[in-house]
């Protein structure tokens, strides 16, 4: 006995639609694979000035970012689209760190100039005098809308008060301490590293300073996502997590990693120097590197709009767009 044919109406082009829309699907998640792969290794480059020394880099308040050229007298700001413009110090600078400020404008340190500088939108410099002698080097916005930076000569960290235009300073415990990078914590303190003394310290927005160990070599610091304090090692491939009742979590990284800055979402952003590569590590201490950047040796990182990452190629001499390393 034969077996009873379909009757269902249409149900050969049932068959037929089905067999259409898996071959839709297919397409559908090769394509989106296939965008997926090319925003993972998505990068522009825009050429700078060579020789300059690109250093550190930041998003300003206009949406655009800012980084300072540590060979020269010089910061400079690039637009999303890659224009760059240069704006240079009355005095001879060599600036160092960047942050943006609580007034809306880019405050930088200057290394060689015993000064502060801060630069408008519209890129007009004024330079903050605070000593005849002193090396500016890393500088935040404190919780208490001031600005917060360190002395390496008089190794001190400065507080320049906006609305009074006042420097107060603060002296480290340690002589010879060398304060370098600096960074505003979620607990309303400033944190700073001491390499030279092996210490990490926090300052209070009072000015009472105390000291730290249990990092190798501290060298950039930042605050995280997570409420915590993050810092790299000057010569050991680790990132430490410092929460603020000082539990210490070391996390290995596969290359030493020069600085570090808050990431787009539960993570951080690094350069790795020698590599030629960016990574990020999130919160719990999962790390992911981009692909090589070759001859970049990267030292600014700064996140972008959604997933985008700006970097600072110094032996390449550009700035590079890429997106969060996956």
């Amino acid at each position: 006995m034969k077996a009873p044919k379909d009757k269902t109406p249409f149900s050969h082009l049932s068959a037929q639609l089905r067999k259409g829309l898996t071959t839709l699907a297919i397409l559908a998640f090769a394509v989106t694979a296939i965008a997926e792969a090319t925003a993972q290794t998505a990068v522009r480059s825009f050429p700078i000035r060579r020789g300059t020394g690109p250093f550190a880099i930041t998003m300003g308040a206009d949406g655009n970012y800012w980084f300072t050229l540590s060979n020269s007298n010089r910061v400079a700001r690039i637009t999303p689209h890659g224009k760059i413009s240069y704006y240079t110090t009355p005095t001879l600078s060599e600036p160092a760190f960047i942050t943006l400020g609580s007034d809306g404008n880019i405050w930088f340190a200057e290394g060689s100039a015993s000064s502060i500088a801060s630069v408008t939108p519209a890129g007009v410099i004024t330079e903050h005098q605070f000593s005849f002698f002193g090396v500016s080097v890393g500088i935040t916005a404190g919780s208490d809308g001031n600005i917060w930076f360190t002395d390496q000569t008089d190794h001190a960290v400065w507080r320049y008060d906006l609305s009074s235009g006042i420097f107060t300073e603060f002296k480290t415990p340690t002589p010879s301490s060398f304060p370098g990078d600096i960074t505003t914590g979620a607990d309303g303190n400033m944190w700073f590293t001491e390499q030279a003394a092996g210490k990490f310290a926090r300052i209070t927005p009072t000015g009472e300073i105390t000291e730290f160990t249990g990092v190798d070599s501290p060298s950039s610091i930042t605050a995280g996502p997570d409420g915590n304090i993050w810092i790299t090692s000057a010569f050991t491939a680790e990132v430490a997590r410092v929460t603020p009742a000082l539990d210490i979590t070391i996390f290995p990284i596969p290359s030493q990693a020069d600085q570090i800055r808050p990431g787009n979402q539960n993570n951080l952003l690094f350069t790795e120097f020698s590599a030629n590569k960016i990574a990020s590590i999130t919160t719990d201490g999962v790390v992911t590197e981009s692909a090589e950047f070759p001859g970049s040796s990267p030292t600014g990182i700064t996140a972008g709009v959604r997933s985008q990452v700006w970097f600072l190629g110094t032996f390449s001499d550009r700035v590079y767009e890429t997106v969060v390393p996956r």
